[in-house]
């Protein structure tokens, strides 16, 4: 990042092998507003199917676009080589299978001049279109200004660089630099920026539309399928735990909280990891991370039991027990008599709401009472039956196949008006499994999806024999 602004914004693009994709960007990055005041800094690292010549040549076209080319190193390396080269006072990232939207990178520039934001985050769009990021609740009510990042938790979910502009003195002064040789870069460079910065303004409008690859080629499209992955990522995760440290405390629960939610998906898949991961040489630094992250931030992001058995584990250190032979969900104890009303085993994500939620057998019927909420005092509570008419789960013995039995169980979520329709299973092992339809949070609703508990066998039913 040189010392003198030439121009208005500076624009940083790694490429490797996108010659599919890269024309498409560079039209897209051409028809950008005040694109003859934007430093377009194209970086080739390494690139083998053509791509370089296709830069060269937009290089040639537009005087304000420069080519850097150098051995493949990766994205972080890339982007660090195009930082040195930057000539303006905000520069913003982007990569060269995607596609700019035309006055993104203006708006960006025009918000953070209006009050002198350290950063800008904007919205972008998935294509095709898919959810993504617990940050985008922050986002559909118009623009806002940021001075307190605790007040806004879920926004450090918003690791990308691409739907943001950062100020270079802002940069210059904390040091900011990409890992080299890792993935997930993007996080280990946006999410301390977020920490540090006095301002950060968030731009309610799309500026950058995130093409998911159709062959499935992108980093992100394979994310746990990558060995590498796993060490990569909690690598990050010690690294931001360690961040959080040196800001006050409510900052460092935003480090757990994102620990928590972004490593669970590899802590559940880690009994099916890719062979060549060395599991067993992750798991001390899976304990230390696990180890580091408060009870009550972990029981947040817990979607089912086993979620819970699994950090659990790693928090003890006793994961690799665990995995090679996991521990019951449920004791036999839990089973109940017939008619006998028992407990319900909750999801830690919901809690009683008023009457505790119960459940017992009767015949061939699962009933189930009481009222549940979201734990964390949202929304309304969510009875399971009605106060007029008993609602209850049918399990229909006459599903097949033998021994897997569905029924139907109807919850009342708002009193007398809205009713929720979930799903029951009886598994070969007796195992009761309540799913309900994943949704928004919404008042009134609640993701009851991984609930399960066992059931006796059902007893084998005695047919006569056919007359003579």
């Amino acid at each position: 990042m040189t010392d003198q602004p030439s121009y208005d914004a500076a624009l940083v693009v790694p490429c490797f092998d996108v010659a599919g994709h890269v024309p498409r960007f560079l039209d897209s990055v051409a028809a950008l507003d005040g694109f003859d005041r934007t430093q377009v800094i194209l970086v080739d690292d390494g690139s083998t199917d053509g791509t370089r010549e296709l830069l060269a040549a937009f290089a040639d076209r537009h005087p304000q676009a420069e080519l850097i080319t150098q051995s493949n190193a990766g994205p972080g390396a890339a982007r660090n080589r195009g930082l040195r080269e930057v000539r303006a006072a905000h520069v913003a990232f982007a990569d060269a299978d995607d596609v700019m939207v035309p006055d993104g990178l203006s708006a960006m520039l025009a918000s953070a001049r209006g009050n002198d934001a350290d950063m800008v985050v904007a919205d972008f769009t998935n294509v095709p279109l898919r959810p993504y990021g617990r940050w985008k609740r922050y986002f559909g009510d118009g623009d806002r200004c940021v001075e307190d990042i605790t007040e806004y938790p879920d926004l450090v979910f918003s690791a990308s660089v691409w739907n943001k502009l950062f100020s270079v003195p802002f940069l210059r002064r904390i040091r900011a630099s990409f890992p080299e040789g890792v993935l997930f870069e993007d996080a280990w460079f946006s999410v301390p920026a977020l920490l540090s910065a006095r301002r950060v303004n968030l731009l309610d409008r799309s500026v950058y539309l995130y093409r998911q690859r159709g062959d499935g080629s992108s980093i992100m499209d394979s994310l746990r399928a990558n060995a590498g992955n796993y060490r990569d990522h909690l690598d990050l995760n010690l690294h931001l735990l360690d961040v959080g440290t040196r800001h006050r405390p409510g900052v460092r629960r935003l480090m757990e909280r994102y620990a928590a939610f972004t490593y669970l998906g590899f802590l559940r898949r880690l009994s099916e990891a890719p062979p060549e991961l060395d599991v067993a040489a992750l798991l001390p630094d899976v304990g230390r991370l696990y180890g580091g992250i408060r009870d009550d931030v972990l029981r947040e992001f817990v979607t089912g039991r086993r979620d819970a058995a699994l950090q659990a584990a790693a928090k003890s250190g006793r994961l690799g027990e665990w995995l090679a032979d996991p521990w019951p969900l449920l004791p036999e104890d839990a089973r109940p008599a017939d008619r006998a009303w028992r407990d319900l085993p909750l999801n830690p994500a919901v809690a009683a709401h008023g009457d505790p939620p119960r459940y017992r057998l009767n015949g061939d019927r699962v009933e189930l009472t009481g009222s549940i909420a979201p734990a964390d005092g949202g929304g309304f509570g969510s009875r399971w039956t009605s106060s007029t008419t008993p609602v209850s789960a049918v399990l229909d013995t006459a599903v097949s196949p033998a021994r897997t039995h569905r029924g139907v169980a109807l919850l009342q979520t708002l009193p007398a008006s809205t009713v929720n329709v979930a799903t029951l299973q009886i598994s070969r092992g007796g195992v009761l499994t309540l799913s309900l339809p994943r949704l928004e949070a919404l008042p009134g609703w609640v993701d009851l999806s991984a609930m399960t508990w066992p059931l006796p066998e059902p007893a084998p039913v005695e047919r006569p024999a056919p007359a003579p």
